[in-house]
């Protein structure tokens, strides 16, 4: 797999020639794809390390949270996605389809190379061996194998997206800690962040619905108010 291969998916052509400029002078491999049939054809393949996809079409009748959803069932890669629209509605929506980070325009380049950054180191550190880690966290019937990144529910494994699988195990490691916002943020998705606070509600909420019994009253990830998090210590 190409290292840092990035897929930019637009039909503004001004935006993408800046943005595929920048890109390539840094070292990073880049395809374009100016609709969803050509963004259809790239993310079949496995190669891509990153997605960036803004979702104001303007000249094609094309919802680009259709395309969020493809690229998420097709891929475990991290996605990026720029808009016009900084409304927390379409944020949470984006999170939801899967989407790991949120940028809105018009932004500067220097904060769009960031972001860049941040998520590829994220995701070469996700795909990285963990050969010298050989621990499994147990908590009632939730198991979490490190090694493995693999997570248990009552025996039947569990799929996660690495983001969600990444923030899970930080709050199981620190069981009991209060962890506030900012912290969780900056360990997870990078130095860079610290007030998305709707990426981590989306994300813990994500998480709930898929490891507690009754996700309106959580066992394991407990909120702080105005705080972070915390998870449970066992009885």
């Amino acid at each position: 797999m190409i290292e840092k291969t990035i897929l930019l998916i637009s039909d503004e052509l001004n935006l993408l020639r800046s943005l595929r400029r920048n890109l390539i002078s840094r070292g990073y491999e880049v395809f374009v794809a100016l609709d969803d049939q050509e963004a259809s054809h790239f993310i079949a393949k496995p190669d891509a390390s990153l997605f960036v996809i803004n979702l104001d079409f303007e000249t094609l009748k094309i919802d680009g949270l259709d395309i969020v959803r493809e690229i998420r069932e097709n891929s475990n890669a991290p996605i990026i996605v720029l808009s016009a629209v900084g409304s927390e509605n379409l944020k949470i929506q984006a999170l939801d389809l899967g989407a790991d980070d949120y940028l809105v325009m018009p932004f500067g380049m220097g904060e769009f190379l960031a972001r860049v950054r941040a998520t590829l180191r994220r995701w070469s550190s996700q795909r990285a061996d963990k050969i010298d880690e050989r621990k499994v966290i147990i908590f009632g019937r939730l198991l979490i194998n490190v090694d493995a990144r693999q997570v248990k529910v009552n025996g039947e494994t569990i799929h996660l997206t690495p983001l969600e699988y990444d923030l899970l195990y930080y709050l199981a490691n620190n069981q009991g800690r209060v962890i506030t916002h900012r912290e969780l943020l900056r360990k997870i998705w990078g130095p860079e962040y610290g007030d998305e606070r709707e990426y981590l509600r989306v994300f813990v909420s994500q998480i709930r619905k898929k490891v507690e019994a009754d996700p309106a009253r959580p066992a394991y990830i407990l909120t702080e108010p105005r705080i972070g998090y915390r998870f449970a210590i066992e009885k």
